[in-house]
């Protein structure tokens, strides 16, 4: 019967026996190590037998196998099991490990070349879970369960009688008589219109055997041959391995401090189940030459001062008559439009400052506004260009259309009205940072050469 799988039953059928007995074994041997009285030694002898004596029957594999028959029914194996829902939860999981694959591109547990069966139900009768999970040459009780046969079971009775018996109750833990569902299993009803309106109602249930395989790659690749190789980048030295690693990935624990209560797989996983990263990746801005755009107060520019300028309108429409003072001119100044300003020029030297770029502006399909361009392509090697740019009439251009453009942005001819006195002011302010702009600039060149 050596290497059979009605081996490995006898076997653990054994090892079960043996974790009972060790305690008296245990108990005894302390009572042997520290008397030499005969009546002592024979009184622990005599207890240890007392007690052995039950453990040795129930645990005789026709005795336990019929125990085991008869208790299959508090469990049912399971690859999707309903209670990582919600430990509430009534409905029926569902055993699943005959799949038929198809093209689909997720992550699946049909993509599984042998799904792990979990258990679920009375934690106490888990053992027998085990018991049918025993495999040996890719063989296990469940697939001959499954087969209507309990042939490795033959070995331990040839009463047929009782190995019917035997196959009828393991058979109960293959899953529940009737399917249920339940609202704590988050239904979803889904419409389906064929002349009349129906739906199918979908229960989802979470896939013990694809947390299990995806529990098992993580560990490896923290704890297995993955942590070799790590150390061995931290110390700078080759190794031709492949360093596999899973970023960023969040513990999500079911069954708090008894997971047994919501599978047997749960319990060996310490009631952890891995989450991968599915977060989209993080948006990494880059500028470009805005060739496209016929100025440079286009939509970027405009989405990017947005919020001020939401702020600024809103800071006109409240003010009154006794709002004409100094201090409403410092914060329109202050808190407004110079930060315009500064973001105008910050907008402005990312573009001038973009590697590589110089002459963007003598591009075929650049349409901007020509002052702008003086204003932006600063590295632009055309020397008709850079003498027109030396000129600085185009700084009056530059803040004039800046002016205009903030005008029609604060336009609420309903609250407030501007006019050409707002629009002179606004370009004074402009310009006057324009020229400090340039001048810096011309500063900082200076010192490079």
């Amino acid at each position: 019967m050596d290497g059979t799988l009605s081996a490995a039953i006898a076997e653990y059928i054994n090892q079960r026996k043996q974790a009972k007995l060790e305690p008296l074994q245990k108990s005894l041997n302390k009572v042997l190590e520290k008397s030499d009285d005969p009546v002592v030694l024979a009184a622990a002898k005599t207890e240890y037998h007392e007690k052995a004596e039950p453990i040795e029957t129930a645990y005789e594999p026709v005795v336990w196998l019929t125990d085991a028959a008869k208790r299959a029914k508090q469990i049912s194996l399971a690859t999707h099991a309903a209670k990582f829902t919600h430990s509430d939860a009534k409905a029926s999981s569902m055993l699943i490990n005959h799949y038929q694959m198809s093209d689909s591109s997720y992550l699946v547990t049909q993509h599984l070349p042998n799904p792990a069966i979990d258990a679920v139900g009375n934690a106490a009768a888990l053992d027998i879970a085990r018991l049918l999970k025993l495999e040996v040459n890719g063989e296990t009780l469940v697939d001959q369960l499954q087969q209507n046969s309990v042939a490795a079971l033959s070995a331990f009775s040839q009463d047929s009688q009782l190995l019917e018996e035997w196959r009828m109750g393991l058979s109960q833990a293959l899953g529940d008589e009737k399917l249920s569902a339940h609202t704590l299993t988050k239904q979803l009803y889904f419409p389906i219109f064929d002349g009349e309106d129906e739906y199918h109602l979908l229960c989802p249930l979470y896939s013990s055997a694809l947390a299990n395989e995806l529990y098992g790659k993580i560990r490896e690749s923290r704890f297995g041959e993955s942590k070799e190789i790590r150390d061995a980048h931290k110390k700078g030295i080759y190794d031709e391995r492949v360093d596999v690693r899973f970023p960023e990935t969040a513990v999500q624990m079911f069954g708090g401090s008894k997971p047994q209560n919501i599978s047997q797989l749960n319990s060996e996983r310490h009631g952890q189940g891995f989450l991968l990263n599915c977060a989209p990746p993080n948006y990494q801005y880059q500028t470009k030459p805005p060739l496209s755009s016929q100025t440079l107060f286009n939509r970027q520019f405009s989405w990017r001062t947005s919020q001020l300028v939401r702020e600024f309108k809103a800071f006109l429409t409240g003010l009154t008559e006794k709002d004409r003072n100094f201090t409403t001119r410092f914060k329109r100044d202050y808190f407004y439009v110079k930060p315009l300003i500064d973001g105008l020029l910050n907008f402005a030297s990312e573009i001038q400052t973009i590697p590589d770029s110089a002459g963007w502006t003598s591009a075929k399909e650049c349409n901007m506004k020509r002052a702008h361009q003086l204003f932006l392509d600063i590295d632009n090697p055309d020397e008709v260009f850079q003498q027109e740019r030396d000129k600085g009439d185009w700084l009056e251009v530059v803040a004039s259309d800046f002016a205009n453009w903030l005008l029609r942005k604060l336009e609420n001819k309903e609250c407030y009205l501007l006019g050409d006195m707002e629009q002179r002011y606004f370009k004074k302010l402009c310009l006057n940072e324009l020229r400090a702009f340039e001048r810096m600039g011309s500063m900082q060149e200076e010192n490079l050469a």
